[in-house]
Order: structure tokens, then C-alpha cells, then sequence
């Protein structure tokens, strides 16, 4: 059942702003409602937070990074651990793919700065491209799924195609889960399916890697659903998490009906490696070798004023 997809934004509406309340990726395992506390090995859980719906991400020194196609401007708070920061004036960034043949002049991620300090953990982007295979932690504060799975005989002859919903899964050819209204930050897992893939989904290219839904999948297997755009997705690199990606879009099936998560969709999520030095200048944010060297030198300076 595998065929071409066809883009779909992961905020959904962009005009319509949802309330920022305790509010994931779509996971596959048991009723769909765990994973929503820090993994026993946590990548950054925390820095994960809401903002117009969907997601963002805490990077370090007070700076904040989504889609574009989330914030549109500068918002007025973004919510971390159900509190609202502030945000400084001033500082709205959309990054660009640095002139790339082929791609557009802007991309879809923008970076902002917090008016005050959310006492989170500086975020380690990473230097380099995941590679096909490699296992991710994606977290995110999309959609919450129905307990239920759902199946469908879909009709491919039609363009687009016709879905139509069956009482169990005599019959059906596809399956999946329905998005509900209520959203949660969760975690979950997959793996690189496909990497360098410049993918637009009306808001610009964006150099970016993809998963896919799998059945059978990891324990854990997850697909974004709508308000996972911005979110995060982690890949532990030896003893050290780095973050690799941010979501960024879905594709989908033909005539596949809204909000839900279909084994076989695939989650398109940017490539930060590709973003990274921006990032590092606009936010300050210093290389991991950077700052354990000050912290030596701190300690050599302590040294000698003994």
C-alpha cells in the first residue's frame, strides 16, 4: 500500500490557535495514553514545551525554536511545565537554507528568545545527519490517539483514493488510529527511514529525515500527529543525547481521512545539522567542547589561587 504522499501541516489550521493547558506523538503501544513523564534515559523531556497548539523547543540561554508555520510571529508566551514565559521583543529569527540550489531562501523554523530564564538544560545540537537505522526519541505535543484501532477498506482506484470504515479488520486493508481533540507532550520511538530529502510542505524547504510507521515497529512507535510540529527528536550518540531534529511534516495517503495516524504515514522532521551553525550564532549557545574547555580553564584559574 506504499505510494507517493501527499503533504499535510502538522498544526493543523494555522489561524487557529488552541489553548496552551496540560496538553504528542501518536504511539502505538498499549491504549495509546502512556509515555507522558522524562524516559527512564531522558533526552531533554522537559525542554519540550506548547505554543499556538503545537510544539517548541527549549534550546539553551533563553532561546526557543518551533516551525514557522507555528508561530507566524513573535507569540506572546510559550508554556514549559505548565508555566507561560514571556517573550523578549525583538528577537524573532526565521532561518534560511544559506542560498541552497533548489531550495527556498527561508526555511520553516524560526528561533525567539524567553524574557526570563525557565531553568532548563542548554540542549547539545547535533554536527551531523543521522544515518538510515538509526533509533530516535521523538517527543512532542500533538494530538492524543483513540484507544481503539481503526480499520478501513480503501478503494485505489479513485483519485483520491476512498476510505471506507470497517467494524474490525475482516476486509481491511489499511489501519491506524484517530487523533482525539485533547493534547499531551509524549514520547516515543522509531528510526531513520530515509535521510537528505528537502522536503516543502507550503512553508518552505527544509532539509529533513524521515520515519515511518511501522507494524511491527519498535516498543514504542510513533508517528506526529497534528500540534507534534516543532517538536523535538533525539538521537544518543555513544553516552550523549543530541538533538537532530525538529518535526516539521507528515505525509500521508491519498484521500487518507483528517486527523489520524495510519501505519505506513511518514513523519518528515528537519535536519538540524544542516542548521546548526545559524543556530549556534543566533542563541549563543556554545559548542560542547567549547564550554568544557572554559569550565577547564575555570578550574585552572581556581587552581593557581590556591
Amino acid at each position: 500500500m506504499k505510494h507517493p504522499f501527499h503533504w499535510s501541516s502538522l498544526a493543523g489550521v494555522l489561524s487557529f490557535l488552541a489553548p496552551l493547558g496540560a496538553s504528542a506523538v501518536v504511539i502505538a503501544s498499549g491504549d495509546g495514553s502512556g509515555n507522558t513523564s522524562a524516559p527512564p534515559d531522558d533526552p531533554g523531556f522537559a525542554n519540550v514545551g506548547a505554543v499556538n497548539g503545537a510544539s517548541a523547543v527549549y534550546l539553551g540561554n533563553g532561546w526557543v525554536m518551533t516551525a514557522a508555520h507555528v508561530a507566524g510571529s513573535l507569540p506572546a508566551t510559550v508554556n514549559f511545565g505548565g508555566t507561560n514565559y514571556a517573550t523578549q521583543a525583538g528577537t524573532f529569527q526565521q532561518l534560511t537554507n544559506h542560498g541552497t540550489g533548489g531550495m527556498t531562501v527561508s526555511t520553516d523554523i524560526v528561533l525567539f528568545r524567553l524574557s526570563t530564564d525557565p531553568g532548563l538544560a542548554t540542549l547539545d545540537i547535533g554536527s551531523s545527519s543521522p544515518t538510515v537505522g538509526n533509533p530516535l526519541i521523538l517527543i512532542g505535543d500533538g494530538r492524543d490517539r483513540a484507544t481503539g484501532v481503526t480499520y478501513w477498506d480503501v478503494d485505489t482506484g479513485p483519485d483520491p483514493w476512498v476510505w471506507t470504515e470497517l467494524p474490525d479488520s475482516t476486509g481491511a486493508n489499511a489501519a491506524g488510529f484517530k487523533e482525539l481533540g485533547t493534547q499531551t507532550i509524549r514520547w516515543g520511538e522509531n528510526q531513520v527511514e530515509a535521510v537528505g530529502v528537502d522536503a516543502d510542505a507550503g512553508f518552505g524547504t527544509v532539509r529533513s529525515f524521515v520515519t515511518t510507521f511501522d507494524d511491527p515497529g519498535l516498543t514504542h512507535e510513533a508517528q506526529a500527529a497534528v500540534g507534534d510540529s516543532g517538536g523535538a527528536v533525539f538521537y544518543k550518540d555513544g553516552s550523549t543525547w543530541k538533538l537532530v531534529g525538529m518535526f516539521n511534516a507528515v505525509g500521508t495517503y491519498s484521500g487518507q481521512p483528517a486527523n489520524t495516524a495510519v501505519i505506513g504515514d511518514a513523519t518528515y522532521i528537519a535536519d538540524l545539522s544542516f542548521y546548526r551553525n545559524d543556530i549556534l550564532t543566533i542563541t549563543g549557545i556554545p559548542e560542547p567542547g567549547t564550554a568544557c574547555l572554559a569550565l577547564a580553564g575555570v578550574g585552572l584559574m581556581l587552581r593557581r589561587r590556591r
